[in-house]
């Protein structure tokens, strides 16, 4: 089969490699669509380690070809959506309910050969179904929007409240679509780039802040009479976007720390928190019913995966989108590979 395979930071190479053979409680899937995601730009240019050779490829969507010995309720020729997040299913965390916390598990394309191919083998309970009124490559998005629906687990958007988005990537316009569905009267969504706020006013946004790198804080408290937003989403993961997070939310209110970023931020604000009385929400990954809910919103129409897809490539142009992410990456919201 035809396969991606990263061979050292940036040394990415088209290769024909044997393909997976599928065991007990696994199934075989002809990958159909996997997208580019910030993790995979991360491997790509040695940021997060790998094992070398390395198939990257983790959020996808494709169909059963071959079904392993003892699995259940899954059918040759069903179309599905790959839940990346490997766990054991045997720990405390997975028992809990928080298989997105389990420390024994790992992710498809880093700690395990991934989906930049043409086919890939999974533990049965990675996939869920795809429904008809999701195509292949707009459901690779359902990953991105169950992590954010796990994070909106941790916290609760209430009737009437005011929520700040800050980012209007792919999550951020995610988490805009996902607050407004829960009730926030008012939306507020930050970005610097005109073109994303103008897709956050598709995605629900009420109002927007910070085009061209204005004064985002003081445009927020200005909207809100100077009160603040109850609930702020950081979804950029740099020091400086929590910090102005924590400006423009109000005395008593919330900052969800969505975004990934650096183990550490100098001069953390611990006076704002304080002061302020906030709570700090941190969330991670997704579980199994994150994605089940997400197919639900996406496939009853509350929920559009469409105009997140900004191009489309072929397997062969997968360096080219690598490298557009990682010179330009406000180019392009997300980059999907048509397999």
């Amino acid at each position: 089969m035809r396969a991606a395979v990263l061979h050292a930071p940036r040394d990415l190479r088209i290769e024909e490699v044997p393909k997976p053979q599928v065991r007990a409680g696994e199934v075989l899937l002809r990958v159909r669509a996997t997208a580019i995601c910030g993790t995979d730009v991360g491997i790509y240019i040695g940021k997060e380690k790998t094992n070398y050779p390395r198939i990257q490829g983790h959020e996808s969507t494709g169909e059963i070809v071959e079904i392993g010995e003892g699995v259940r309720d899954l059918s040759v020729g069903e179309r599905v959506v790959i839940n990346p997040a490997v766990f054991c299913r045997d720990c405390f965390f997975c028992h809990y309910g928080t298989t997105n916390l389990c420390n024994q598990g790992g992710l498809f394309g880093r700690e395990f050969d991934g989906s930049f191919a043409e086919y890939v083998r999974v533990p049965a309970y990675s996939v869920h179904k795809l429904p008809e009124e999701i195509s292949f490559i707009d459901g690779t998005s359902l990953n991105v929007l169950a992590t954010v629906l796990r994070a909106h687990d941790r916290f609760a958007v209430k009737p009437g409240d005011l929520v700040a988005v800050v980012g209007q990537g792919v999550a951020g316009l995610l988490h805009t679509r996902v607050a407004k569905l829960r009730g926030a009267s008012k939306v507020i969504g930050i970005s610097r780039s005109q073109w994303k706020l103008d897709l956050a006013r598709q995605f629900g946004a009420d109002e927007v802040a910070g085009a061209g790198g204005s004064d985002a804080v003081k445009q927020v408290m200005e909207i809100t009479g100077g009160r603040g937003v109850d609930v702020v989403i950081e979804s950029v993961g740099k020091g400086d976007t929590l910090r102005e997070s924590m400006e423009m939310v109000r005395p008593g209110g919330v900052v969800v720390a969505f975004g990934v970023g650096a183990k550490s931020i100098p001069d953390f604000p611990h006076y704002l928190m304080y002061y302020k009385e906030l709570d700090l929400v941190g969330s991670r990954g997704m579980r199994p019913v994150d994605y089940e809910n997400g197919i639900r919103l996406c496939a009853n129409g509350q929920i559009d995966l469409k105009p997140l897809v900004t191009e489309v490539l072929p397997l062969e142009k997968l360096k080219d989108g690598m490298e557009t992410m990682v010179s330009n990456p406000g180019k392009a919201l997300r980059i999907v590979i048509n397999i």
